[in-house]
């Protein structure tokens, strides 16, 4: 059995991991469900977790430490981690450069698993684009996804992941060619150009298209999650590998050996 602390217990991806949790409680034991606000806990996390808590020094004696949470909070979480020596699992997105680099200097001391989605099948879909766009670089690539309405970042830290790969299988610079808006913008398209089209609305769960376009044809990679279950999923499945790690920095690829 796997000790698990959970960071951002109270949100959407929280009540689904903790309700896999319950269900398997020979393999897992919610030890620490922190919180931001105790008064709108899910009765599951309730009923499940050992502590309930808003507070982040509580974070040891526990095998590993899973937060889905904000960029603010696992900034948090990462130092109580760092200074209890515990694996961290991070699914939040949205980060800035700076937490990045405090991420990845962080991994040197702690095993640290850092993954935009936790989707087996999204994580495939990773690996397909690196070898289309080194196969094929001379088509253009367009990645449209789509999400529900409550989702705050545009776009996802899974759009963003795969215009990166794109971008690194082609040796070029991501940020020059990440094309986010082309409203009023009087110019051609380069060939070059990573283009991103954002959907928001209902309960969609994830949906993520990456297009490769040519003058004669059009090659379209695609993944759909049809509930968050695949993520919460996919997420225990990381805590489990991590907690046998060495310090380093850690991605689900690395779970399915590609």
């Amino acid at each position: 059995m796997i000790n698990i602390a959970l960071i951002g217990a109270s949100g959407k991806m929280g009540v689904h991991i903790t309700k896999l949790i319950s269900q398997k409680p020979q393999l897992y034991k919610l030890a620490l469900a922190v919180v931001n606000q105790l008064a709108i806990v899910n009765e599951l996390v309730k009923q499940t977790a050992e502590v309930v808590s808003t507070d982040h020094t509580l974070l040891k004696d526990v095998d590993v430490v899973i937060d889905f949470s904000s960029p603010t909070s696992t900034m948090l979480t990462l130092k109580h981690c760092l200074h209890q020596q515990i694996p961290l699992v991070v699914g939040t997105t949205g980060f800035s450069q700076s937490e990045i680099n405090s991420i990845t200097e962080a991994s040197k001391h702690i095993p640290i698993l850092m993954s935009p989605n936790m989707s087996l099948g999204v994580n495939m879909i990773f690996k397909l684009t690196e070898l289309v766009a080194k196969k094929l670089p001379t088509f253009e690539t367009e990645i449209i996804e789509a999400h529900h309405r409550y989702k705050k970042d545009a776009p996802s830290g899974t759009a963003i992941k795969l215009g990166q790969i794109i971008a690194n299988a082609r040796n070029i610079d991501f940020e020059q060619h990440a094309k986010y808006t082309r409203h009023g913008v009087n110019e051609s398209r380069s060939t070059q150009d990573i283009g991103f089209s954002v959907i928001r609305g209902g309960n969609i769960t994830g949906s993520h298209d990456v297009l490769f376009i040519d003058n004669d044809e059009k090659l379209t990679i695609s993944v759909e999650v049809n509930n968050r279950d695949s993520y919460a999923s996919g997420s225990l499945t990381a805590a489990v590998f991590l907690a046998k790690q060495k310090p380093g920095l850690y991605n689900m690829l690395d779970i399915l050996d590609l």
